[in-house]
């Protein structure tokens, strides 16, 4: 599976792999239960690359919303070496070279340290697979008492020639009415940007140049860069549309999605998720208040 499918699984955290990421489907964008929104893998080295070479050591960060508040769960994780497959997810080649599990829930993160084996032949097994179960409110692995989600994640592993680097979110690469929308070191009303209830709003998004890596091209009408998917999540509101597709070329006007606040007042959460088509992933949490 690509990483465009893959990013529809995620999207969907656990639903079955045949529906597909309709932005028409109110439950995609609204945060109703806990869920797995992506993951970001980062080579120790170097943060920006998602594609670690064997020898280096790496991290993925799972990346999870719930309503109100940081998800609480528990976690079990493994990563071994695959080929590529060109439909589901592929079989394991050897043993996992590293696991990870969390038995108790927690709302500390969820993530997988790893050390990519220096013998691995990278030209028998080109990919990555992560995998696993994270478990809301409930014990590891079993997850028992708690609701499972089942995550897959294959990527790209690196060589002395090839590599990706995530996508990345600056500071400022998010807008509120055209109006930079920084991070608020505290999720209370009074030191969030207030809003009123039933109006609605434009949530921009503008990406720096570097994160559209350019890409190998099969034929010369091929792009030669690559195309970013935005994704946003809210857990209070109306999104009229959840994604964009973007591009070097794609203008300001067209990088914006609307919100309509919701009728009673309170904190809003906002999850915004960049990937591109190699795995490569970041993602940023915004919150504003809605006031009568």
């Amino acid at each position: 599976m690509n990483a465009r499918a893959l990013a529809c699984f995620a999207l969907l955290g656990g639903a079955s792999l045949t529906l597909g990421c309709d932005d028409s489907l109110k439950r995609v964008s609204l945060i109703e239960e806990t869920r797995v929104l992506g993951a970001r893998t980062e080579v120790q080295s170097d943060p920006l690359r998602s594609s670690p070479k064997p020898g280096e050591s790496a991290r993925t960060r799972f990346f999870l919303a719930a309503p109100g508040g940081a998800p609480n769960v528990s976690y079990a994780l493994s990563v071994c070496p695959v080929k590529p497959v060109f439909n589901g997810f592929p079989e394991c080649v050897g043993e996992p070279f590293a696991q990870a599990e969390r038995a108790a829930p927690s709302d500390a993160p969820v993530e997988l340290s790893f050390d990519v084996p220096a013998s691995l032949d990278v030209e028998a097994t080109p990919h990555a697979l992560i995998r696993g179960t994270i478990c809301a409110d409930g014990h590891a692995p079993e997850c028992t008492d708690g609701v499972a989600t089942e995550v897959a994640l294959e990527l790209d592993l690196g060589t002395e020639t090839t590599s990706n680097q995530n996508p990345t979110f600056s500071d400022d690469s998010l807008t509120l009415d055209g109006m930079p929308w920084l991070a608020a070191p505290e999720l209370t009303c009074g030191t969030l940007p207030e809003v009123s209830v039933k109006s609605s709003h434009r949530l921009g998004v503008a990406l720096a140049a570097e994160n559209f890596e350019a890409i190998s091209q099969s034929t010369s009408v091929d792009p030669s860069q690559e195309t970013l998917l935005v994704s946003l999540f809210s857990d209070l509101g109306e999104l009229k549309h959840a994604f964009l597709s973007l591009d070097q070329s794609t203008p300001a006007s067209a990088r914006e999605l609307s919100w309509s606040a919701p009728a009673e007042p309170g904190v809003a959460r906002f999850y915004f998720m960049v990937r591109d088509e190699r795995a490569g992933q970041d993602f940023q949490t915004r919150a504003l208040c809605v006031v009568p």
